[in-house]
């Protein structure tokens, strides 16, 4: 896989992630593409708003959503990125269950 940097490439997966540490980057490396980024914010947004404290026995407990996440990181999930050097690291690493093509 030779990836320059500063390309833009096309990212799919094409085989499912065996450990829980490849699921992880490929949801971080997926969520840089534009549409799961926008994705992202709106979670983040009405996560935001979720956020309550409250007191409890003079102390301040917190309830907040769980993390959503944008990207399942499952089979068939795709994207276009720009190739940084940390992006292109995260790929090499995750690269036996992705497909990468240029843009």
């Amino acid at each position: 896989m030779e990836i320059k940097v500063g390309s833009t490439v096309n990212i799919k997966i094409v085989k499912s992630p065996t450990n829980e540490a490849a699921v992880k980057t490929l949801r971080r490396v997926l969520c840089k593409d534009e549409t799961f980024a926008t994705e992202k914010k709106r979670l983040d947004k009405v996560a935001k708003a979720n956020f309550k404290t409250k007191r409890r026995g003079g102390r301040a407990w917190i309830q907040q959503l769980v993390k959503q996440h944008p990207a399942k990181g499952e089979v068939g999930e795709s994207g276009v990125l720009f190739a940084s050097s940390d992006v292109i690291a995260d790929l090499r690493s995750v690269s036996r269950f992705i497909e990468v093509t240029p843009a």
